[in-house]
């Protein structure tokens, strides 16, 4: 029997995508859930797996860090496996005695997004940066916003693009944990970032979450006296 791998380009709309951070460092994104949730309507029997490596652990090493496989199955019927590197906040490579769990977590979320970019189209469009359809026929063009006011004395900080996409990922598992109640695993995330930049750009990304700021700054963990 053969099953055609569906089309979804043009699937996600406009009223999908969430916002998060300000000037700079804004960034257009799709939650993962949601993104499987459109998986599921437009794609049904479809679903993510891992291609385990030979020693049928999820992690496959590389020369320097590992990756995961990505694919997904239908019955009998699976496509063709895409890499997702676990990566630093700077995009780097993490060698893979200092792979944790939550590394492992992260990538396999970004990783099927991704994939499912890679293999069906969907949402490709936020990762081309081309425009997506309203989703609402009848809605006019908004106005364009101003800029929103600075809420910290923090300073700005320049990252590279590859470093300000890679910030804003962390930051969206860090947003997921927090709307799905998991505070800790929230606050742990948002301060094992090592990268102080990176950890300021995080904190302004956050900046339209302010009860998530909130309680992270209400958590900062106490320096340790010897």
């Amino acid at each position: 029997m053969t099953i055609n791998i569906p089309n979804l380009a043009g699937v996600a709309t406009a009223d999908l995508v969430e916002q998060i951070g300000t000037g700079k460092f804004s960034a257009s994104y799709i939650n993962w859930s949601r993104t499987m949730a459109l998986l599921r309507e437009h794609a049904p029997g479809w679903q993510p797996e891992l291609v385990t490596a030979p020693d049928g652990y999820v992690l496959h090493q590389a020369p320097v860090g590992a990756y995961l496989l990505i694919r997904f199955r239908n019955g009998d019927v699976t496509t063709p496996p895409v890499p997702q590197a676990v990566m630093d906040t700077r995009n780097a490579a993490i060698p893979i005695d200092r792979i944790t769990a939550r590394d492992i977590t992260d990538t396999h979320r970004r990783g099927v997004c991704m994939a499912a970019a890679f293999t069906f189209g969907l949402a490709y469009e936020l990762w081309a940066k081309l425009p997506l359809e309203s989703g609402y026929a009848e809605s006019p063009t908004p106005a364009p916003k101003p800029p929103a006011p600075k809420v910290s004395p923090v300073p700005d900080i320049e990252l590279p693009p590859e470093e300000q996409a890679h910030v804003a990922a962390i930051v969206d598992g860090i947003v997921a944990a927090w709307t799905e109640g998991k505070e800790m695993e929230a606050i742990s995330a948002y301060y094992e970032i090592a990268d102080n930049d990176h950890k300021i750009a995080a904190w302004k990304l956050m900046a339209p979450q302010s009860k998530l700021r909130a309680l992270l700054k209400a958590n900062q963990p106490t320096a340790q006296t010897a």
